[in-house]
């Protein structure tokens, strides 16, 4: 986080010259610096800050951060999955443990806005096989002693494949029923699929429009 993208932040929380001194905004500011770096896996991250008093009534803050390095992801785990692989799941995922390319990649330095993407991409991989009633239930995240190893656990419940017992075209047809039913990507008895079912409403959309 650069230092003027902070003071912008630090300014619109009343942390700014020529604002009143409050010790609880400051309390705050560290209690969000914070969770920002841990979100972005710096669990490392050390936090100094110092009022000084100045002439005039006047206090300088001094607000020193020490990032630290990024907790690399040590494991991760899927728990609840009977028809398909942690392998398979996993594949899908932008987070991982790490490969030769890592170093370019980053792709195992925990993040959470990584971690949130990759449930959605989780979730999609259920639905467009069936699993209409799959469930992320819950999702852990562990760091070592150290705070330099991340373990994620996954567990989910998986659910019943459903299938298609029928599809009809309702409402006012603007166009004829046959120049739409070819646009139709998904039929009777097929596996249900989120990505048809939303393919199929844009392809009779894009016709409409």
């Amino acid at each position: 986080i650069g230092s003027d993208d902070l003071k912008k932040a630090l300014k619109g929380v009343g942390l700014a010259e020529g604002k009143v001194f409050a010790r609880a905004i400051l309390d705050k500011v560290e209690q969000e610096l914070r969770r920002q770096y841990y979100s972005r896996g710096k669990y490392g991250l050390k936090i100094t800050s110092t009022v000084e008093d100045q002439p005039r009534n006047r206090v300088a803050v001094n607000i020193k951060i020490s990032e630290g390095r990024v907790a690399t992801i040590k494991q991760i785990n899927i728990v609840g999955n009977s028809t398909s692989t942690d392998d398979e799941l996993l594949k899908a995922f932008e987070l991982s443990t790490g490969n030769l390319i890592s170093f370019y990649t980053k792709d195992n330095q925990y993040s959470k806005q990584k971690l949130s993407a990759d449930l959605e991409r989780l979730r999609s991989y259920y639905l467009d096989r069936g699993y209409i009633n799959f469930q992320i239930e819950s999702t852990q995240v562990s760091i070592t002693p150290d705070k330099k190893e991340i373990y994620i656990t996954i567990n989910v419940k998986e659910g019943e494949v459903y299938k298609v017992s029928g599809v009809k075209l309702t409402g006012k047809l603007i166009v004829p029923p046959k120049d739409l039913t070819p646009l139709v990507l998904i039929g009777h008895e097929d596996t249900f699929s989120r990505q048809l079912d939303t393919e199929t409403s844009k392809a009779i959309s894009d016709r409409l429009g």
